[in-house]
C-alpha cells in the first residue's frame, strides 16, 4: 500500500512505497532531501516524524536513544508504515540546492600543517553557479565507481572551492591527491550534499570541531561573518597536538575582531608552555556550558567525538531540535576494499 509523506506545512508532499525508504521515495518523485551516506551512519538526513509511522529494518547506529525518543528516524533508513507528516525544517530564506554532478579543476595546493593539505578547485568559466548552503559536502567520484567525501571549507563567487584534505599513509584517495594528481587535473564531485548548515535565526550557538572537521564550520562561520550575523557563537576546536590546530590564527583573529564570536582550543597533547584547554573537546564544552536548553550546537569530525560531544549536549537539556552534526564515519575509506 502506498502512503502519502507530508513535508510539514510546506504543502509538498510525496508517494512512498513500503519497499521504499523516505530519502528513495523523495528524491524519486524529484523532492530535493538532504542525504550524506544513506546508508544509515552519517546521520545527514535526520528528520523528526511529527505524525504517522515509520519503520527502520535494522535500527540505525546514527541516533542516539534521546534522538529517537523525540521522534527522529534517518530518511535512508525509514519505510513508511502510514500516512506521515515529517517535521520539516527547510533552509531559512532559500530552497536547500538540489544534488548535481561537476566537473572542476586542480588550482593549487598547499600545506596547511604537517598533514593536513589545503587544495582549491575551480569549477569550469559558463558552468552555473555551484549553489551550496556553507557547512555541506561533496563527494568526488572515482573512476572504478568509488566516492570520497569532503566537507567544503568555503566556495567563492568566483566557483573557486577549498578543501582542506587529511593527508595519512594509509589515505590513498589523500596521497593520491597530495603527490600524484598532476597540476590542472579535472576531477568529478557529486554536490552539495548533507543538512549540515545554520538552521536557527539568533539562538546563542556553539560550534564544536575536531581536526579537518574544522572545515564546514570554517565555511559556516565565514558566511555569517558576511552576512553581518550578530547571533553569540562560540568556536570549540578539539585537536591531538598543537599542529593540528592549522588555522588556529584564523580562529583568534575572528574572536579578535567581532564581539559575537568566541574561541576556545584545546589540545589533548598540548606542549608545555600552552595556555589553552587541555584533554577532550566534550569536557571543555562541558566546563564552559552547563545548561544547553537556549542553545543550538554544531558538531563535525571524527564519529567518536561527535557521539561524545552529542551526549554531553544532551545531558545538559540541549533540545534535539537544535542538535546539528557531521560525523566523518567513512572518512577513512577511499577506494572500495581498502582497509
Amino acid at each position: 500500500m502506498t502512503h502519502h509523506v507530508y513535508l510539514g506545512d510546506s504543502g509538498q508532499h510525496f508517494a512512498a512505497r513500503p519497499d521504499q525508504t523516505l530519502l528513495d521515495a523523495g528524491l524519486c518523485a524529484g523532492v530535493s532531501l538532504p542525504y550524506g551516506c544513506a546508508s544509515g551512519t552519517c546521520g545527514a538526513c535526520r528528520c523528526r516524524i511529527r505524525s504517522g509511522r515509520a519503520v527502520e529494518d535494522p535500527p540505525n547506529r546514527a541516533l542516539s536513544e534521546t534522538e529517537r525518543a523525540a521522534g527522529y528516524a534517518l530518511l535512508c533508513q525509514a519505510h513508511a508504515a502510514s500516512d506521515i507528516v515529517l517535521d520539516w525544517q527547510a533552509p531559512a530564506g532559500t530552497p536547500a540546492p538540489r544534488p548535481a554532478i561537476w566537473p572542476c579543476r586542480l588550482q593549487e595546493r598547499r600545506w596547511l600543517s604537517g598533514d593536513v593539505l589545503g587544495v582549491t578547485l575551480k569549477l569550469p568559466r559558463g558552468d552555473a553557479a555551484f549553489a551550496y548552503l556553507p557547512g555541506q559536502y561533496v563527494d568526488f567520484l572515482l573512476d572504478d565507481g568509488g566516492r570520497r567525501s569532503f566537507s567544503l571549507a568555503g566556495v567563492a563567487s568566483d566557483g573557486t572551492i577549498e578543501l582542506h584534505v587529511k593527508v595519512t599513509p594509509q589515505g590513498r584517495f589523500g596521497r593520491y591527491i597530495a603527490e600524484q594528481l598532476p597540476d590542472r587535473a579535472m576531477l568529478r564531485f557529486e554536490g552539495p550534499l548533507g543538512a549540515f548548515y545554520l538552521h536557527e535565526a539568533q539562538r546563542p550557538t556553539i560550534l564544536v570541531a575536531g581536526g579537518t572537521g574544522f572545515a564546514p564550520i570554517k565555511a559556516i562561520i565565514e558566511d555569517a561573518i558576511h552576512r553581518e550575523d550578530q547571533r553569540p557563537m562560540h568556536v570549540f576546536w578539539g585537536a591531538r597536538k598543537r599542529e593540528d590546530l592549522y588555522l588556529d590564527a584564523l580562529v583568534r583573529d575572528w574572536a579578535d575582531r567581532y564581539a559575537n564570536i568566541d574561541y576556545t582550543p584545546v589540545c589533548e597533547s598540548p606542549p608545555k608552555e600552552w595556555n589553552g584547554a587541555r584533554g577532550r573537546v566534550d569536557d571543555a564544552v562541558a566546563a564552559q556550558y552547563s545548561d544547553l536548553r537556549d542553545h543550538a550546537l554544531y558538531v563535525s569530525g571524527p564519529p567518536a567525538m561527535v557521539a561524545a560531544v552529542k551526549a554531553r549536549g544532551l545531558g545538559a537539556g540541549l533540545h534535539p531540535d537544535h542538535l546539528h552534526y557531521d560525523s566523518f564515519d567513512d572518512a577513512h575509506v577511499t577506494w572500495p576494499g581498502t582497509p
